[in-house]
């Protein structure tokens, strides 16, 4: 199971390589992520984060000069040909067993989704070979559902709180996972 909170979606977004065009099609979303930092200051007073959305093309194979957006509240995103990758800096299990902190990231993954054209997203833990999968070898979302299915079952049937006992979900076999459709209106 992996560690932080990611949400893979489709998306309409001309060029991704195009840095301005893209982080301002993000700039709607910065009341959503902006509240994500607020409540990790609420939470740790020393914490830090940007407060606006940046373009950093990454060096490192096997990534092969990956294009990701930073933006606040910890939030990053990167492209594969058919699916963005919305990666958060909170816990998994905390997405899972802490509401408050489930509803201020959900907003946030929900709003960045819809910003990039999106009509559904899946939220999972992040280092699933699903993820690379979308990212590299070009899958669809709905490709990226059927194997998320295969190993680890259907998706729970509402993003909601599974739990609220941390070591309960710890004694999981596989991590719970969702799936949404968005609107277009929030």
């Amino acid at each position: 199971m992996g560690i932080r909170a990611n949400t893979l979606a489709d998306y309409s977004v001309p060029d991704y390589h195009d840095q301005t065009a893209v982080v301002s099609l993000l700039a709607p979303t910065l009341p959503a992520t902006r509240a994500v930092a607020d409540y990790w200051r609420a939470a740790d007073s020393d914490y830090t984060a940007c407060d606006t959305w940046t373009a950093e093309l990454a060096h490192n194979p096997p990534e092969d000069d990956l294009l990701r957006y930073h933006g606040p509240g910890g939030f990053s995103v990167a492209f594969g040909k058919h699916v963005t990758r919305v990666h958060a800096a909170c816990r998994w299990s905390g997405f899972a067993t802490i509401a408050p902190l489930q509803q201020v990231h959900a907003a946030a993954f929900r709003s960045i989704a819809r910003a990039l054209g999106g009509s559904r997203i899946i939220l999972i833990p992040d280092y699933d070979p699903v993820e690379e999968i979308a990212l590299y070898d070009g899958v669809s979302l709905d490709e990226c559902i059927a194997l998320l299915q295969q190993r680890w079952g259907a998706p729970h049937p509402t993003t909601e709180i599974v739990t609220e006992d941390v070591e309960a979900y710890y004694r999981r076999k596989t991590p719970v996972w969702f799936v949404e459709s968005l609107n277009r209106d929030g």
